[in-house]
């Protein structure tokens, strides 16, 4: 893989997921949490939301190529439903990173109480 980038997942992209198969040429680094606070809203799908009162969010850390990051720009809506920005994130060794993530543009569902969206 030429010039990973990597990309902070927090939804239906991590394993067990449903659209998780968009990452199936990707590398997992491990699991990952958000430096700084955000809040996760959900309905069917997670909303990544800069708010106040939130909490570091957990996913997960992937290496992709470029051609996926533009497949998961499609998938997230990119620039119109989610927005895709640089984060620092805590990887699985503790090492700040950083790493490309997907906000929404306005949050929709319910707030969850914590950092983590449960795929069932």
């Amino acid at each position: 893989m030429m010039h990973p980038i990597t990309v902070f997942v927090y939804g239906t992209l991590k394993r067990g997921g449903w659209n998780h198969r968009w990452l199936a040429g990707a590398t997992l680094l491990g699991e990952a949490e958000t430096v700084d606070w955000y809040t996760l809203y959900a309905d069917a799908v997670p909303h990544l939301v800069r708010e106040e009162e939130s909490y570091p969010v957990r996913g997960e850390l992937y290496l992709v190529d470029y051609a996926t990051l533009l497949d998961l720009d499609e998938l997230e809506g990119h620039p119109d439903a989610y927005c895709r920005e640089q984060v620092r994130v805590r990887g699985p060794s503790g090492e700040e990173l950083i790493a490309w993530v997907y906000f929404a543009r306005r949050p929709q569902g319910r707030r969850l109480s914590h950092g983590v969206f449960v795929i069932d």
